[in-house]
């Protein structure tokens, strides 16, 4: 199973989790046993790594991450995420960082970047005195109540940022910086041909491409002259066909692997544009 992180909907009574006005924040990551787990990012996510260590399957890269280390992992990758424990407890704290925060940093301190379009997938930089401390105070956000404040959690997100642009070199940072704030065209079209058949939703896509939905449609009518529903369904519909005519693979797992929210709606959408349902397709061909 792919765990979606953070997830869509949290238990109220889960305080490992930091929300404040419906706003994710940042997690405290806890685990007592080595444990491994598949999961879709659909956040930026910034990693803490403060006992144990942590191994991340990334693509076809393993990335292990120390105490002395703090990864920056870009939304939309997939991650297998490997917690080794240290004296029976590994733990963490995972920030939650919005690419307009970044882009605001970025323009008020004139951070320069090549505005070119970069898929790097994540950045892992070495921590300093300034990142330790900063490091150091995280837990009192999930304890103190006082500091359980949108102003103050969102200057907290630009104040870590700022130590990470102005501490590490930029010749180091800025392909990552790049792929986590594009708004390019080829932003669209990488996250369409990567995710077309993934179970996303159109706020999903637009979040990947760090647009509004209303602004992700325009801009993808502009390249793919469709509306992304009609397209994403039609993309879908025709490699369905190329699985039911050369594999034996069932209808329902058909439908999985093209991304179909359910059989029953894929059924109804196939049957409505072939004049036939899936099975009668396999039939005739």
């Amino acid at each position: 199973m792919i765990y979606h992180f953070p997830p869509a909907e949290i238990d109220t009574k889960d305080d490992s989790f930091l929300i404040v006005e419906d706003t994710f924040f940042a997690k405290f990551k806890t685990e007592n046993k080595t444990t491994l787990r598949n999961v879709f990012l659909t956040e930026n996510v910034l990693v803490f790594v403060l006992k144990g260590h942590k191994h991340l399957h990334i693509e076809n890269e393993t990335v292990v991450v120390t105490p002395q280390e703090i990864i920056f992992l870009k939304k939309g990758i997939y991650a297998m995420a490997e917690y080794f424990e240290e004296k029976q407890q590994f733990e963490a704290v995972l920030l939650f960082l919005n690419p307009k925060i970044l882009q605001e940093v970025i323009a008020e301190y004139n951070i320069k970047t090549s505005n070119n379009f970069s898929n790097t997938p994540f950045l892992k930089i070495d921590t300093n005195p300034i990142i330790e401390t900063y490091k150091n105070q995280l837990r009192q956000y999930f304890i103190q109540n006082a500091l359980k404040d949108k102003g103050i959690l969102l200057l907290k997100q630009k104040e870590v940022l700022l130590y990470i642009l102005k501490t590490i070199s930029s010749s180091q940072t800025a392909p990552f910086w790049d792929s986590v704030i594009s708004t390019s065209s080829e932003n669209i079209t990488y996250v369409m041909e990567k995710y077309l058949f993934q179970k996303l939703s159109l706020k999903d896509y637009a979040n990947l491409t760090n647009r509004s939905v209303s602004s992700f449609k325009r801009d993808f009518a502009i390249i793919y002259h469709s509306s992304p529903t009609k397209w994403i369904n039609q993309k879908r519909l025709a490699h369905s066909c190329l699985l039911l005519k050369n594999t034996q693979d069932r209808v329902s797992e058909i439908s999985e692997k093209c991304g179909f929210e359910s059989l029953s709606y894929f059924t109804r959408l196939f049957k409505r544009t072939y004049n036939m349902t899936p099975t009668e397709f396999r039939a005739d061909n």
